[in-house]
């Protein structure tokens, strides 16, 4: 099972400048990203971790990522549903050159005034967006330029120096290699010297980067991908415990036990033994990435709805 932190690669399909989706979210690991991304929560509750702090959002809330800042998604413990946009920087670096470094302090946005002008015009993109009709792009650019007006004029936000945005993005990428190779060598034995000798830092470096980046140790991270193998393993297997131990990397049962107590106050093999198996529902961390993005089609379908929503508005 892969598990990776990663600066993602977004793929504008439909317009050059924007992407818009909508996905249901079980999990999705630490990434960041070189677009400004808003979402809309439609339906459920979810968690976003963005820099260590984490929020629960709520139906109707609106979140803003900025460029390269490391986030994460976490299902609750109900269904969701996300409305998404991201959104290429050059089309608003050609406007204003600044604005590639622009960052938000506000992430959420969830009631008042400008919520509700925001939900409208997001929808009403979304509508624009899904729907075959000429110049449909010039229009969905002309409606997320007012919206990136809207939010530069009426929450904080401040333009960062073009040092600070490099070493957001730099931080980022080395943030990708490290937990691309803890992925890849997390069943294995695994030091914090692997790290530091595959970035060229020093033990200590390392450890204060994972630490400022994950808001976790090493090894805190590592556990949490081991657990999160284990817990998947006696759901889908019959393996043994010490087979599972052996498949995910634990060195004995007493370091696997102590995770299956902090999550469920019960040991391994008593959490084996049960008919009903709860679900973990508050991960400090999601480690892996599971989701569901709609089809073209669903989504048309759903554009539809919304465009009547946002008439009422």
């Amino acid at each position: 099972m892969s598990r990776k932190k990663e600066l993602e690669i977004v793929q504008h399909t439909n317009m050059n400048h924007l992407e818009i989706f909508f996905v249901e979210m079980t999990a999705r690991g630490p990434h960041g990203h070189d677009d400004l991304e808003i979402g809309v929560l439609l339906k459920g509750t979810v968690t976003l971790v963005l820099e260590q702090k984490s929020y629960i959002l709520q139906e109707g809330d609106i979140y803003l990522i900025n460029r390269h800042q490391v986030h994460s998604f976490a299902r609750t413990d109900t269904d969701n549903l996300i409305l998404a946009f991201q959104i290429h920087t050059e089309f608003y670096k050609q406007a204003d050159y600044s604005l590639g470094f622009l960052r938000f302090e506000n992430n959420i946005i969830g009631s008042g005034s400008l919520h509700d002008t925001l939900l409208g015009s997001l929808y009403e993109c979304t509508g624009y967006y899904f729907k075959d009709v000429p110049y449909n792009a010039l229009k969905c650019s002309s409606i997320m330029l007012d919206v990136l007006f809207q939010l530069a004029c009426s929450t904080n936000c401040h333009v960062a120096t073009e040092k600070e945005s490099a070493s957001a993005y730099h931080n980022t990428l080395r943030l990708k290699r490290i937990t691309e190779y803890i992925g890849e060598h997390y069943t294995e034995h695994i030091s914090l010297q692997d790290i530091a000798s595959l970035e060229n830092i020093t033990d200590y470096h390392a450890s204060h980067f994972i630490k400022k980046m994950l808001g976790m140790s090493f090894q805190e991270y590592v556990s949490g991908l081991r657990f999160m193998h284990a817990l998947t393993l006696i759901r889908k297997t019959d393996l043994s415990i010490l087979d599972i131990c052996m498949e995910t990397g634990f060195s004995s049962s007493r370091y696997l036990n102590q995770m299956f107590l902090k999550n469920f106050q019960c040991t391994a093999k008593e959490y084996m033994k049960m008919k009903e198996k709860p679900r973990l529902t508050s991960a400090a961390l999601p480690t892996n990435n599971i989701q569901k993005r709609y089809t073209y089609e669903q989504a048309s379908a759903y554009a539809k709805r919304l465009g009547t929503l946002s008439s009422k508005i």
